[in-house]
Order: C-alpha cells, then sequence, then structure tokens
C-alpha cells in the first residue's frame, strides 16, 4: 500500500481549500504519468483521510501501480511538488 508522509497530506489539504464539499485529489497514471486532480470518492476506492478528512483518493488499477511507494513533497525551483519517492 502507498504511505503518505505528513508533509503531503498537508500539501493536499492546501490544495483542496478552494474545491467544495467532498471533493478530495485523485491520483490516476496514464503512460507511466502520475496526474494529481479533484475528484469525488467512487466505489472500490482507496480513501486516505487526515483529520476527518478524506484528501487523497486512489483507483484500484493505480493502487496496484504505486504500492509500495511514498508520496512526499520535494522542493524544486519551481516550488514545493508532490512526487512518489523511494519507500521510507
Amino acid at each position: 500500500m502507498v504511505k503518505v508522509t505528513a508533509m503531503a497530506f498537508s500539501r493536499l489539504k492546501r490544495k483542496l481549500r478552494r474545491q467544495p464539499e467532498g471533493i478530495a485529489v485523485r491520483i490516476t497514471m496514464e503512460n507511466g504519468h502520475v496526474e494529481f486532480r479533484p475528484d469525488r470518492e467512487q466505489k472500490g476506492d482507496v480513501v486516505f483521510a487526515h483529520r476527518g478528512q478524506s484528501v487523497l483518493l486512489v483507483g484500484t488499477e493505480t493502487a496496484d501501480k504505486i504500492s509500495r511507494k511514498t508520496l512526499d513533497v520535494i522542493h524544486t525551483a519551481e516550488g514545493d511538488r508532490l512526487r512518489f519517492i523511494k519507500p521510507i
């Protein structure tokens, strides 16, 4: 199962500030590229909550592809970014 660091949870919650209630960030993968987009929970999703709020949604197909990875925040010249890092 994917792990999410405290910094990544914090970043996800900031991304959701302007979204309506019930919206979380969904991770999808297409052609090896990871995307983060706002979405509503769907049947079969793996849901990650932080302090009672659903913040991250992962579909079953994507969950298989990202298992044993860690979602964290890395600092880049363009600003902080969500990225998968080696397992910790």
